[in-house]
């Protein structure tokens, strides 16, 4: 029996997520709707690194972060010039920098210091936070440097220790979600009610939740609200009408006709309007920018610095304040 199947991307161990998600198959690729939206950390970074005109950077990662990702990026990067190293950061950070020092001659060191003036970090927030206090404590980077960290699930408290432990300028990428613009319908979207734990975005709790678990929570009133309009019709008074059959006469027919209800129900969530493409892929994404200025001062604030609004398919573009 072909039954409908909603799938969310989860990152392992809070690395980001790669581009080597779903494998669709001609045998369930009717069947499927993916409720969070496809990666599109190759695009992002590429816009950002355009913006910011950098030439020469290295790129750091973890090993849960599967780099075949940002393979489309590397690619691109080098099309245009762009000198570009990897590195991976091992789990021992503290071994693998005094491994480092140990092996390199100074001439080595002193371009590998250079070399990190510009870095992107696609690691997850305890690594990120781990591997940048490390880095600063071993004095290998300097008060002009310039690091990206970009990561879809990153909390206030990441961000803000992040921020605390980093020297020199940082800019941070990661997913955001438009808040409604009157704050007494937040609590109340479409027909469901959002528990006000949820909806206040200046509540701990808000703050600190997982981007899957707002995409779970929304497919569960997504499947909830589906379920209810398959009630309404006459034609499931029984678990008769859940025949595997593909005629136009029985309900189910096959799992498409639960399917089309849970394509057509969009709700307006945790994480805004849950819709999807003919693809079955939802094409809802925002992103926004963090950034710090140059500077030694650990206590130092970050602010927001602009939006990054998906416009079609392969396209982004910046919105700045």
């Amino acid at each position: 029996m072909h039954i409908p199947h909603l799938y969310i991307q989860r990152a392992t161990s809070g690395s980001p997520r790669s581009g080597c998600g779903l494998t669709r198959t001609s045998r369930h690729e009717n069947y499927t709707l993916s409720v969070r939206p496809p990666v599109y950390l190759n695009e992002v970074i590429l816009l950002v690194i355009s913006e910011f005109a950098w030439q020469k950077f290295i790129i750091f990662y973890d090993s849960e972060y599967d780099i075949r990702g940002i393979q489309d990026f590397l690619d691109k990067a080098s099309q245009q010039g762009m000198d570009v190293a990897l590195q991976k950061v091992e789990n021992n950070i503290n071994r693998m920098i005094s491994t480092m020092f140990a092996t390199m001659r100074l001439e080595e060191m002193n371009r590998y210091r250079d070399t990190l003036r510009r870095a992107i970090l696609f690691l997850s927030p305890q690594t990120a936070k781990a591997f940048v206090s490390q880095v600063v404590d071993s004095n290998l980077v300097a008060f002009d440097c310039h690091w990206i960290f970009i990561n879809e699930e990153l909390s206030d408290g990441d961000v803000q220790e992040l921020v605390r432990r980093s020297i020199g300028r940082l800019t941070i990428i990661r997913q955001t979600f438009p808040l409604s613009l009157n704050t007494t319908h937040r609590c109340f979207r479409g027909k469901h009610r959002i528990s006000p734990s949820l909806c206040d975005p200046k509540d701990p709790y808000k703050n600190n939740m997982e981007i899957t678990n707002l995409y779970i929570y929304d497919t569960v009133v997504l499947l909830a609200n589906a379920f209810h309009k398959k009630l309404e019709d006459r034609k499931w008074h029984s678990m008769a009408s859940l025949t595997c059959i593909r005629k136009s006469s029985k309900p189910w027919q096959g799992g498409h006709s639960m399917l089309d209800t849970i394509r057509k129900g969009g709700v307006n969530g945790m994480t805004g309007f849950l819709q999807f493409k003919e693809n079955g892929g939802n094409p809802n994404v925002q992103f926004e920018i963090l950034g710090t200025n140059y500077g030694e001062d650990l206590g130092r604030g970050i602010r927001k610095v602009s939006d990054l609004l998906l416009v079609n398919i392969r396209q982004l573009k910046i919105v700045s304040f």
